[in-house]
């Protein structure tokens, strides 16, 4: 059997073209996407020492969605200020947050952030989502899986919390803290287009019993119209 064809004079001509020719230099481009890669790891260090082992408060909504999108967990709570059982959840975070330094903790008012209370149905506070790599993978509505009690540990939250995978343990990776948008250059963050899949995924939790409350009032293209306390 005959080897394969030796390169013509063309075909030479043409690899030495594509040499000379930037688009096509692999290891430059490798090199500029390490770089890139790089700049964003030490930019979550950055991020990583100032926000972390704590609970950040958020008023800007856009500066808290970029935030997200650069952590690999993040633990969201919507809380109203003058909601009583909010600020018990927010001193369980408080207790939570310094013994994971792995997670994000966040805060932010339902006042301050109209958009994500209407993409994810916030009517029940407190609320606390969870996410994993920008995508919402668990909710926990209200205090109803701690019995309907103020009461509660942050031994109990801590263990719920655990069971959405968001609070890792043992020594850091950049798999582990880094979001897949900044490791992977084709992935994104989750958008409307994926709506439907979350459609399913609550109509799953909801056919478990695990599913939102529904609140006397709700939000009307986009803004704040009215919000229930859970009691």
């Amino acid at each position: 059997m005959s080897g394969p064809p030796s390169p013509t004079l063309s075909d030479s001509a043409l690899l030495d073209s594509l040499d000379d020719d930037p688009r096509f230099d692999i290891a430059a481009d490798r090199d500029r996407r390490m770089e890139k890669l790089k700049e964003e790891v030490e930019k979550v260090k950055q991020l990583q020492e100032s926000d972390y082992r704590k609970v950040v408060t958020f008023t800007d909504e856009r500066k808290l969605i970029e935030r997200m999108s650069k952590d690999k967990y993040c633990i969201l709570h919507f809380f109203h200020p003058d909601f009583q059982r909010c600020q018990i959840m927010d001193r369980r975070l408080e207790e939570l947050a310094p013994k994971h330094p792995y997670t994000l903790f966040i805060r932010a008012s339902v006042a301050d952030i109209p958009f994500l209370v209407t993409k994810f149905n916030i009517k029940v506070l407190p609320c606390v989502l969870v996410f994993a790599d920008s995508r919402c993978v668990d909710q926990l509505v209200g205090f109803e899986e701690f019995g309907n009690s103020d009461h509660f540990s942050a031994k109990a939250l801590e263990f719920r919390l655990k069971e959405s995978g968001a609070l890792p343990e043992g020594k850091p990776t950049l798999v582990n803290t880094l979001s897949s948008s900044l490791l992977d250059p084709h992935s994104r963050i989750k958008d409307d287009s994926d709506d439907e899949s979350d459609g399913d995924e609550t109509a799953a939790r909801r056919s478990r019993g695990t599913g939102p409350r529904r609140g006397k009032t709700g939000i009307r293209n986009g803004l704040l119209t009215g919000m229930d306390e859970d009691e």
